[in-house]
């Protein structure tokens, strides 16, 4: 797989095999891992806090919704750029920047949480968690790619 910027602002992303499309579409399930989103991670340490009940009705469900928005433009662009066997190509599109960013930001937030990454040894790893690894590598990647071509 690559990555590149194109002319209008955007990334291209080729797809050359099966395996590039299972680790797009990975993006969106590795961010929903354990089946607790982000909203609810990030409010968990307040769960005892006087004001959590307005932070859960006011700020969450905006929140939810900014991050479901996130992983739905994901899933849409990587559904709309064709087979999944063969090679094809998903653009990045300027306006779809943050979304995508913030996207892949959960994904590698998420792979933390599940697998400790930053104190992971990678000869030590098992093959799990190495796919894990290499995954939030790609993610990151790509994440400094919007940032040092797209999102100026």
């Amino acid at each position: 797989m690559k990555v590149a910027p194109v002319l209008k602002g955007g990334l291209r992303i080729d797809v050359e095999s099966a395996m590039d499309w299972m680790v797009l579409r990975c993006i969106p399930y590795d961010a929903r891992a354990g089946g607790l989103d982000l909203a609810d991670r990030v409010s968990a340490p307040m769960d005892g806090d006087e004001g959590i009940g307005d932070w859960r009705e006011f700020v969450l469900p905006d929140l939810r919704d900014g991050f479901n928005a996130q992983l739905a433009a994901i899933e849409a662009a990587v559904d709309a750029a064709g087979d999944e066997d063969g090679p094809g190509q998903v653009f990045i599109l300027k306006e779809d920047a943050e979304l995508w960013y913030g996207g892949l930001n959960q994904a590698r937030l998420a792979l933390e949480e599940r697998y400790d990454l930053s104190n992971a040894v990678l000869a030590e790893m098992t093959p799990g968690k190495r796919s894990a690894w290499f995954r939030s590598q790609f993610y990151l990647h790509v994440q400094s790619l919007l940032l040092d071509h797209v999102m100026r």
